[in-house]
């Protein structure tokens, strides 16, 4: 083996030691035209009104992230549920989906409203693990806009299984626009 393949090798190894000890990021390198100033990064764990950036390395320079919000209930921190917003690859589709715990009755549904309004956007189940269900729902402007004009924030529940109660919570969808827009510009600036 060669010294420069020795030392490539131990730039790799270091470098991958280290990466739990910087945050994700996709870098924004393109620059606006006409501008000095490259667009902004988004980091995990930066936060858009309500939400979380969450990024996950897919690969050697490829992160995806998306934005989140962990729901527990306050009495017991037990989980409730994580609604996660995120778009398509070429952002021509953004979409919310909720996890909740395995065992919900799935005919029951998941759905969600604004607090003043009747008006009820249901998701439509996907997919079921050893301990999430998963929940989804296109993402059109118009709904992004209604949920964030929510005055009183968004209602959301589900029924935990064939005989339980409805699980019933709240949240909000604040920075739900500004934190997609900030996710594509900088997923487009690293393509």
């Amino acid at each position: 083996m060669t010294l420069k393949r020795t030392f490539r090798r131990l730039a790799v190894a270091a470098l991958a030691a280290l990466a739990p000890l910087a945050p994700l990021a996709l870098p924004a390198l393109a620059q606006e035209a006409g501008g000095d100033a490259p667009a902004a990064t988004v980091v995990n764990g930066q936060t858009f009104g309500a939400w979380t950036v969450a990024c996950q390395a897919l690969g050697v320079n490829r992160t995806s992230c998306v934005l989140s919000q962990r729901l527990v209930r306050r009495a017991d921190n037990a989980f409730l549920a994580e609604i996660l917003a995120f778009a398509n690859a070429d952002d021509s589709k953004r979409f919310l989906a909720a996890r909740v715990p395995n065992g919900v009755y799935l005919p029951a549904g998941f759905a969600l409203r604004p607090a003043d309004s009747e008006d009820e956007t249901r998701f439509v189940w996907q997919s079921c693990s050893a301990r999430l269900c998963e929940a989804l729902v296109e993402l059109t402007p118009e709904l992004a806009q209604n949920l964030e004009a929510a005055s009183g924030g968004l209602v959301a529940g589900y029924r935990p299984s064939i005989q339980g109660e409805p699980v019933i919570f709240a949240f909000s969808a604040e920075g739900l626009t500004a934190g997609l827009d900030a996710l594509a510009q900088a997923a487009s600036a690293g393509r």
